[in-house]
């Protein structure tokens, strides 16, 4: 359980302890014994709150990426203009004339990389991390929180139930199961919730691989979770 003095690290507090290096490699990413799994959670410090939060079996970072590409108006190779006998321009030709065979100009592409986080946050590691407990309505579910990037253009009904529809969570024997429920928390930017009824998808520790996968549009957000190493203190933690 969280004592005071215990480190208190926000979801966007953890990135940016991660990314600035505050602790050595070794002592980030060590070898040996998970300290979830070595030390009592009164002891977690502020850095390896945040590598349970930011880089574990219980958080993945996600990207996808957006390809615009955009045809230019002009001629890729114009021809010169016709020459007189004594090498002078005649005034003659169109300089934006094409060259014979070309009928498209050049094209450029423009590449958008969207980078979200996903967090399995009904986990109880991550729970105790996070020192609260999740918004009513999520008993009995899973519980997966998305951040980084903006799935809706609002927050109405209508664009969170179109989110909703288009998240799923699913292993290589069950079909996708769609989010039952979607709720929105503001903590330092937007964080969406779903939850997934338990019943609906039987998660073992001899479960290889579970996908989950959300879309921004036409973006597909996906991240795969290995139940084999989401243990805490002997127990699978989902």
């Amino acid at each position: 359980m969280w004592q005071e003095g215990t480190p208190v690290v926000t979801r966007r507090n953890w990135i940016v302890l991660t990314g600035a290096g505050i602790a050595s490699w070794r002592d980030l990413w060590g070898f040996g014994k998970e300290f979830w799994q070595s030390k009592d959670p009164a002891e977690w410090s502020a850095d390896e709150i945040s590598r349970l939060l930011y880089k574990s079996p219980w958080a993945k970072t996600v990207t996808a990426e957006r390809v615009k590409t955009q045809k230019s108006t002009l001629p890729s190779d114009p021809m010169p203009p016709p020459m007189n006998p004594r090498g002078r321009s005649t005034g003659l030709g169109n300089p934006r004339t094409r060259v014979p065979g070309s009928s498209k100009g050049p094209s450029t592409k423009t590449v958008t990389t969207y980078t979200g986080q996903v967090v399995w946050e009904s986990a109880p590691p991550v729970r105790t991390a996070l020192k609260s407990k999740l918004p009513d309505g999520f008993e009995g579910q899973y519980v997966i929180g998305f951040s980084g990037v903006p799935l809706a253009k609002t927050e109405s009904k209508g664009a969170l139930e179109h989110v909703r529809q288009l998240t799923s969570l699913h292993t290589k024997d069950h079909q996708p199961l769609e989010a039952a429920g979607l709720k929105v928390l503001h903590e330092n930017g937007t964080v969406y919730l779903f939850g997934f009824p338990r019943e609906g998808l039987a998660i073992t520790k001899e479960v290889k691989e579970v996908v989950f996968t959300t879309h921004m549009g036409n973006l597909a957000f996906t991240a795969k979770f290995n139940p084999r190493e989401m243990m805490y203190h002997g127990e699978l933690a989902v």
